[in-house]
């Protein structure tokens, strides 16, 4: 796409933000920091009351109770080091947050509430030992200067190590397994950790509002029904209310449901889902929120790309420590569903007849889902078997073709940019990554910008997205469970279609 400069584009002109998840409002802030003072924040979430908590019908993937925080890329070097910038900027905002005066903090926000919380990311290669590829990428490539963070658990040496800079052992083996004499092999990196997600999208949108520049429309009059377009250019939005709003300048931000807004990413962009799990842990078992705390149990995962393979019937699960409220969740992400039940709006499409569109289930996730987790827990976690879920949900991404993230302009648009493809990886550059999307907004060229630009469908692999309405993964496939099949497992294993 073109670079050269915006000149159309003024601290003064009507910008709508449409979609106020981490791209929305990410942007927004570093609007804010640019100068910029007539921003508009649309979301059909009526994010002002639900504080975007999943637990009070918030649905995006931005809406959950944490998201890690790592900078381990392999070798992608970009990412990486827009995660490293993320870090301390978590940690601004722990400080920034505690010295808030209560009395102007929004009701689902505390003095005492840490936001960022480093409590390390144990990445476990699964059963049969050895590195994965991807780790082996991630240690060559961070920076000297962190190499004594990395304690590999097949070594007796940085496992010793590791325990002398004051990390328990909990965190090394936290599934005990080489206590069982298991095969272990893995990396406890200590610079990442966790964000509590929900309080951190209300923090982000605190610090927008506070600024006076920002006006937010919320609820569900408010979701977008149409562009209105005058040539190359938007010249409004309608909402469902028919509401029309003028603008100079529109993003596009909406997560999940992006696809569906504008035909244009069809062939990029595809909204699939993952599994998650939450199990409240009661104060019967002291014993329990002792072993599951931040301060004993890091973020974790296992075989994460083994799912399929030589895996043990398990793998693509990850999770991480107790919640403020005590809630442990765990997920999987080894296979990525989708639901074809919209048609494309693409009229020149000839590929495929329908778009993957969310299906927000709060209560059951397929089978399959169920069956990897639960082999996982039966082995690892088997306390968790003998208490209910409280959550049991899918959790909506949009995945790119390559997995990196789609920010650019739309093509044939002077005024229209969208932000999307987060591809499950993009809710730890919150404080960061507006940055990079103002420039493009701008068309200010740099490393980063060229990296989420616009693409063409790259041949060969394809992320899945190729597979369409008739692969294995979309939901009329699959026989959906709930808490009943976590308890006792009965007949999950025929419930699956493999």
């Amino acid at each position: 796409m073109s670079r050269e400069p915006n000149l159309s584009l003024n601290h003064n002109s009507k910008i709508l933000i449409v979609g106020a998840g981490v791209f929305g409002l990410s942007t927004t802030l570093h609007l804010l920091k640019r100068g910029y003072t007539n921003i508009h924040l649309f979301d059909r979430q009526p994010f002002h009351s639900n504080h975007y908590a999943e637990s009070a019908g918030a649905d995006g993937a931005s809406c959950d109770i944490n998201k890690i925080v790592r900078a381990s890329y392999g070798g992608q070097y970009l990412y990486q080091d827009l995660a490293f910038k993320a870090m301390p900027e978590w940690q601004r905002w722990n400080e920034e947050l505690s010295a808030t005066p209560a009395s102007e903090l929004p009701d689902s926000l505390s003095q005492d509430l840490k936001l960022w919380h480093n409590v390390g990311f144990l990445r476990l290669s699964g059963g049969n030992g050895g590195l994965a590829q991807s780790e082996i990428d991630t240690q060559a490539n961070f920076p000297a200067s962190i190499k004594d963070t990395q304690y590999r658990t097949s070594d007796p040496q940085r496992r010793n190590d590791a325990l002398k800079a004051g990390t328990p052992s909990s965190k090394l083996d936290p599934f005990d397994r080489l206590s069982r004499d298991l095969p272990t092999d893995g990396i406890l990196d200590t610079t990442a950790g966790f964000v509590l997600a929900s309080h951190a999208c209300a923090w982000a949108l605190h610090l927008c509002q506070r600024s006076g520049h920002v006006t937010t429309h919320f609820g569900p009059s408010h979701a977008l029904k149409s562009l209105l377009k005058a040539g190359d250019r938007v010249t409004a939005i309608t909402t469902a209310a028919f509401e029309r709003h003028t603008a100079d300048f529109v993003l596009i931000a909406c997560g999940g449901w992006t696809p569906s807004l504008l035909p244009e990413t069809e062939q990029l962009l595809e909204t699939t889902a993952g599994s998650i799990l939450g199990i409240h842990i009661p104060g019967s078992r002291p014993d329990l929120r002792a072993r599951f705390s931040g301060d004993n149990f890091p973020v974790w995962s296992w075989d994460m790309g083994g799912f399929g393979s030589d895996s043990g019937g398990f793998g693509g699960i990850y999770g991480l420590p107790l919640t403020p409220d005590n809630v442990l969740k765990i997920a999987f992400r080894g296979a990525k569903w989708t639901s074809y039940t919209r048609p494309s709006q693409t009229p020149s499409s000839t590929d495929k007849t329908a778009i993957s569109y969310p299906e927000t289930s709060l209560d059951q996730i397929p089978a399959e889902a169920m069956r990897v987790l639960r082999t996982f827990c039966v082995t690892h976690l088997p306390d968790l078997l003998t208490l209910d879920l409280t959550t049991c949900r899918l959790c909506w991404y949009t995945d790119s073709v390559d997995n990196s993230f789609l920010i650019d302009y739309v093509p044939k648009h002077e005024n229209l940019v969208v932000a999307s493809g987060g591809s499950g990886h993009g809710f730890k550059f919150l404080p960061v990554l507006g940055e990079h999307v103002v420039d493009v907004m701008e068309r200010k060229e740099s490393a980063y910008t060229r990296l989420f630009a616009w693409r063409d469908v790259p041949k060969g692999k394809k992320n899945g997205l190729e597979e369409g309405p008739e692969g294995w993964r979309t939901l009329d496939k699959q026989a959906m469970v709930g808490n009943e099949a976590w308890r006792t497992g009965k007949g999950l294993e025929e419930k699956c279609k493999l």
